[in-house]
């Protein structure tokens, strides 16, 4: 006859355990906050924001625990352009602990940097970065909120030492997502604040690499264009300045302000 040994025996009960604990039963309170919240977002993704709204506000009153339910709730709120309420609902969910609190931190310095406050927005994204040093999102935010406050302030020391800060944010946040398009614009722009055009020309052919050739946008174009003109690159410049001109370019305030830029340039060196 076949008989369990001791080891048998505790192995199945700690299985057993796990099991029941990995299938506990939800409350009715969580059960209903889900579903309203998957509504919610399916309303949202559909673009219709009250509905959105209504559902996403039941998953919150069901669920008052649940970070996610609040984090989508102030989205729409915040695209309804209730952007206090969206801001309360984001600080509460921090308050209770909620789970991925750097996402949270993320939403946050979006919308303050979005609202001009760019010191608050500085304070969540240094927050984010604290919590998840990964995610280039929370390096991005930072330096965008480092670059915010330093054209604030003008051309001050302290400005520039908050660029150069600004650029390292950035450097990490590229590091962590190579091939990010609109990531690599705000490097090669801080790069340029910075006075490293040689730095921001290699980075705005990068970002040009992942084009196919001729589609890069106007941003991209332009910012190329400008940076071989402050390197004194006229030739490779003047090439650029047609293209520019083929896209009609020429009329718009970059372009004319391109078309200075290096006509002053090539009276003064040639």
């Amino acid at each position: 006859m076949f008989r369990f040994s001791p080891f048998c025996v505790l192995f199945v009960l700690a299985v057993g355990c796990q099991f029941s604990r990995s299938f506990a039963p939800i409350s009715p309170g969580q059960y209903l906050g889900s579903n309203s919240s998957r509504l919610g977002i399916e309303a949202l993704e559909q673009g219709n924001l009250p509905e959105a709204e209504k559902r996403l506000e039941d998953a919150v009153k069901y669920n008052k625990n649940d970070a996610n339910h609040r984090r989508h709730y102030a989205e729409v709120l915040w695209q309804q352009g209730k952007y206090q309420e969206a801001l309360q609902q984001l600080d509460e969910a921090l308050k209770r602990g909620g789970q991925n609190s750097a996402m949270l931190h993320i939403s946050l310095a979006e919308k303050y940097l979005e609202r001009g406050d760019y010191a608050t927005a500085h304070f969540h994204a240094d927050e984010a970065v604290r919590l998840d040093s990964q995610d280039y999102h929370s390096w991005t935010l930072r330096g965008r909120a480092k670059r915010l406050q330093a054209n604030r302030q003008g051309g001050s020391e302290h400005a520039m030492t908050m660029l150069h800060r600004a650029r390292e944010d950035y450097l990490r946040a590229v590091s962590l997502s190579p091939n990010n398009r609109e990531l690599l614009a705000e490097l090669a722009t801080v790069q340029m604040s910075c006075q490293q055009p040689e730095q921001a020309l290699a980075t705005w052919l990068t970002l040009q690499s992942l084009y196919p050739q001729g589609s890069e946008p106007n941003e991209v174009l332009i910012g190329k264009t400008e940076t071989l003109t402050v390197l004194r690159r006229f030739d490779e410049a003047e090439i650029n300045l047609i293209a520019i001109r083929q896209r009609g370019l020429e009329q718009s305030e970059a372009g004319q302000r391109l078309q200075a830029m290096i006509g002053a340039e090539i009276r003064m060196n040639r």
